[in-house]
């Protein structure tokens, strides 16, 4: 019996002064808002995201979600999950209720982009508001029913991704007070181009905007980068010259150099871990 007592005092010192794993912290990068643009760049982590409205008035020709199933497919795949925002009025739409279901059910993140796609503010002058905190908050209302419709809880989609991915500190206050927390690409990269036509004055093509993505990892890493691809189908551009029909070959290059990827979905765990912040 004291022998028996023994061999468990002596395994009990032995776990006590045993290393303990850590639980992670979460450090992030953010622009003078305090909106996150790089998420634990100590690791080699990379975050896709991937944004889409639907723009109800020409039926979704030059904005929409079509791209969903062929980047859900794909990151099935793969075997790598992503974070999706697109904007409520995709979740009435019935060709986009089973690509949604999707989204929840192969565990990836989803949340959303606002409810209509509010521009808060001029690109040209970031003090001129474009919205009252009325209409913001009426808008988020419309966008929360959207979400929970599909049973999902505030908690659950409280990172969001501000519409045109563009703001100011009005806006910022606001979804703040409303309980958000705000993400927005990484800034450096034109993957978010792809809605340029052929002949304009600002297009991109998607080769150049792959060449500007590797030229990126070279002279700065991925590390902790998230990476816009819009999962939608712009008109004008060819199959081959939209950038989420190359998230393979994406996914695939990363793979071999070493990356894994998260959603925020890590990132809440993160938060909620004994270390959190």
């Amino acid at each position: 019996m004291k022998k028996y007592l023994l061999c468990l005092c002596a395994a009990a010192l032995m776990w006590s002064c045993a290393p303990k794993e850590e639980s992670p912290m979460l450090y992030c990068e953010t622009d003078d808002l305090g909106v996150v643009y790089k998420i634990n760049p100590q690791e080699k982590d990379v975050y896709l995201v991937f944004t889409a409205h639907y723009s109800a008035a020409d039926s979704g020709r030059f904005e929409n979600f079509d791209g969903v199933v062929p980047v859900l497919n794909t990151l099935k795949e793969k075997g790598v999950k992503g974070s999706f925002f697109p904007t409520g009025v995709c979740f009435i739409e019935e060709k986009y209720q089973q690509p949604i279901r999707r989204i929840i059910d192969e565990g990836h993140y989803l949340s959303s982009h606002s409810y209509g796609h509010l521009l808060f503010c001029e690109y040209g002058d970031k003090e001129k508001n474009l919205v009252t905190e009325d209409s913001i908050r009426a808008d988020f209302k419309l966008m929360e029913e959207q979400l929970e419709r599909f049973g999902l809880k505030k908690e659950q989609y409280r990172w969001l991704i501000p519409p045109y991915e563009h703001y100011n500190k009005f806006a910022v206050d606001v979804m703040t007070d409303m309980g958000y927390k705000l993400v927005n690409p990484t800034r450096g990269m034109l993957t978010g181009m792809d809605w340029t036509s052929p002949g304009a004055s600002n297009y991109i093509s998607t080769e150049k905007i792959l060449e500007n993505l590797w030229k990126y990892e070279e002279e700065n890493t991925f590390n902790g980068v998230v990476l816009l691809i819009h999962a939608m189908n712009y008109p004008d551009r060819t199959d081959e010259d939209r950038p989420y029909n190359h998230l393979g070959d994406i996914i695939d290059t990363l793979k071999e150099k070493g990356y894994n990827f998260k959603t925020l979905h890590d990132v809440i765990a993160i938060e909620k871990s004994p270390r959190g912040i």
